[in-house]
């Protein structure tokens, strides 16, 4: 049996950046996952992530339980199932969040992750296209870029939003969040460029071991004492030990399971599926977040969206002849061009509604519609419903239950009807107003809040931003405490979006990565420690 300093089971956003941090310190890593390599020639290419969103081979595809605010309902969920996980396959939007989200995780009680403490991680990380400053650092394994093409529609979302009383706003990373502009993607030169392309290279290269296609079992514990893992791959079964610690980066859904089948998690459920309880832990897979998102569709009189792209062979193929000769236009960006963030209501204190421009309007596996059109999408971005997810069978080859509990909060319906609300105001604001044929849905028949939160109840979705099931944090409720150990086993760590106490305001990738990097950090002050 194989030994190695640290175990990391999961290569995406958050797995990639510890693996890579750790081997960069000259640690010996077995580095574990699920998926293969990113070959799929539209990983790389920005716009070709729609035609990833419900592909099997690079992606798990689950999909939510019924959910009972949302008419029963399940909500597609892709996930990446390949190097750099779903930073791989996702939008490749690079939003922070707001200070006070992170200063609010230090106030629960976790110490060390207030806005002070996470935002050198995020400037370490960093490659800025724009150059240092005191929020943003170069650099860094994780490229970020601007938009290459200033879209028409784009400029007229910002210009209607200004009308309405919104500030523009240059940078939502930046000294506020608040405002309307264009986004930054995690892109360099044109490409897709994920943690895998930015962390496993160079002397971490060296001293990682990268096993793919290989599905974790389970966590081997002694006692109370993670001592390795056994995975299953093409080849067999394989076993391998941790000489200090395993770190789980299996994201959201998948390291709460695999805790779970491993013994680690609440002792009822666990027993219910012919699982020994080697420790009760009621938190693990509880605390789900997400972010919930209603969109207003317009056929659109302006003939330059991600539809007339794929509607008109001859038009697309020239822009991807463009992208592969030039790596510039359309194919080089993401199709959701520009945000702009407000409050949903007076009572509010900072932004909780992300409103997104998006060059297209799809049916639920974004494939456009045949004619030139856009969304307009409101996204609640600090909820308070909650959620869970937990193992369907013994396996971790048995997809876990997920559910969201969208819309158990009242106070998250009023934010979602706020946020559809300002969407269509925008929408019939000049110039945005100039772009509209007409509005495809709700449609103009919609009107009173009670149609409206049909219409969210019938249409809404998960944002695909899902956090918080090993929640970080100081209470019973807890799963790892503030140095992301998990409470009452040692040895064993958890890092990526799980470990969200609450969620943040804003796409989670960046912060994600952040986590791994603050982690990789932790690991070695902890180390020092122990020497």
């Amino acid at each position: 049996m194989r030994e190695y300093d640290y175990i990391v089971v999961g290569a995406g956003s958050a797995g990639c950046a510890v693996a890579g941090r750790l081997a960069e310190a000259g640690h010996s890593i077995l580095l574990l996952e699920a998926g293969g390599r990113d070959h799929n020639p539209f990983i790389h290419i920005p716009l070709g992530y729609s035609l990833l969103y419900a592909n099997p081979a690079v992606n798990w595809c689950y999909t939510s339980a019924p959910e009972p605010h949302l008419n029963g309902r399940r909500l597609f969920q892709p996930r990446g199932k390949v190097l750099g996980g779903t930073g791989a396959i996702n939008g490749m939007i690079y939003m922070r969040g707001q200070p006070e989200d992170f200063d609010g995780w230090a106030k629960s009680g976790c110490a060390g992750w207030g806005w002070d403490d996470v935002l050198p991680y995020f400037r370490s990380c960093e490659d800025q296209e724009r150059g240092p400053d005191a929020f943003h650092g170069v650099g860094g394994p994780v490229a970020v870029s601007d938009i290459r093409t200033r879209h028409r529609l784009g400029e007229a979302f910002h210009a209607a939003s200004e009308k309405l009383g919104v500030p523009r706003n240059n940078d939502f990373n930046g000294a506020r969040q608040e405002g309307t502009g264009y986004v930054q993607t995690t892109t360099k030169n044109g490409r897709r460029w994920s943690t895998a392309a930015g962390y496993l290279r160079g002397r971490a290269k060296r001293n990682i071991d990268l096993r793919l296609h290989a599905l974790v079992q389970r966590v081997d514990l002694e006692g109370k004492r993670a001592i390795g893992v056994t995975w299953r791959e093409k080849a067999g079964q394989h076993s391998a030990r941790a000489r200090r610690e395993i770190i789980l980066s299996g994201g959201t859904f998948n390291s709460p399971q695999l805790l779970q089948v491993s013994g680690i998690g609440p002792g009822p459920l666990l027993q219910a599926h012919g699982i020994e309880t080697r420790h009760d832990l009621p938190g693990v897979g509880e605390n789900l977040q997400d972010h919930f998102g209603i969109g207003a569709e317009y056929r659109s009189t302006v003939k330059s969206t991600v539809n007339d792209l794929y509607n008109n062979k001859l038009k697309g193929g020239l822009q991807l002849l463009r992208w592969l000769l030039f790596r510039t236009g359309p194919f080089a960006d993401n199709g959701n061009y520009s945000n702009t963030f407000i409050r949903s209501g007076p009572e509010v204190g900072r932004p909780d509604m992300m409103v997104t421009f998006m060059a297209w309007c799809t049916d639920e596996q974004l494939t456009p519609r045949p004619f030139p059109g856009f969304t307009i999408l409101a996204e609640h971005m600090r909820p308070n419903s909650r959620g869970h997810v937990r193992l369907t069978g013994p396996s971790p080859s048995h997809p876990p239950e997920i559910r969201f509990n969208f819309f158990a909060d009242e106070a998250d319906k009023r934010a979602a009807l706020a946020g559809l609300k300002f969407a269509r105001r925008i929408a019939a604001t000049a110039p945005m107003a100039d772009c509209v044929d007409h509005e495809l849905s709700p449609g103009k028949e919609v009107q009173s809040d009670e149609d409206l939160l049909a219409y969210c109840r019938q249409n809404g979705l998960s944002l695909l931003h899902p956090v918080g099931t090993c929640k970080m944090g100081i209470d019973d409720s807890a799963v790892v405490d503030p140095r992301l150990k998990v409470r009452g086993i040692d040895r064993l760590r958890v890092a990526d979006a799980s470990i969200m106490p609450r969620i943040v305001t804003g796409n989670t990738n960046a912060a994600a990565i952040m986590i791994g990097e603050k982690a990789a950090a932790i690991l070695l002050e902890d180390l020092k420690g122990t020497v």
